[in-house]
């Protein structure tokens, strides 16, 4: 007795596992809903791969000219030289000059 009980038990376990192994009709509706969920996450992943790429080529940008414009070279050309014109002044101003009657005291 229990060995058919055992033996059923078995035959009905491998008739459960085979249904794993059965195609399934053509009429199932669950083929479809599964690509609209796989065709989701491609469009986000294609979209973070867009941002990735994005940072990325501002991250490693090769260095050309550096951004230099022309006008910004001008301006610090035109400030070097404001700065050397004051600072000529600025020497000037503390050059030492004996006063104007001490060669005549002493």
């Amino acid at each position: 007795m229990i060995r058919s009980l055992l033996a059923l038990a078995v035959l009905a376990a491998l008739a459960l596992s085979t249904q794993a192994f059965v195609v399934p009709s053509v009429g199932q509706p669950a083929l479809a809903a599964s690509t609209t969920s796989l065709d989701a996450s491609r469009i986000n992943a294609k979209q973070e791969k867009r941002k990735r790429n994005r940072e990325n080529m501002r991250k490693f940008k090769k260095g050309g000219k550096k951004g230099i414009s022309r006008k910004k070279m001008m301006r610090k050309s035109a400030s070097g030289a404001a700065r050397q014109v004051e600072n000529e002044f600025i020497a000037k101003c503390f050059i030492t000059v004996p006063p104007p009657n001490s060669e005549e005291k002493a």
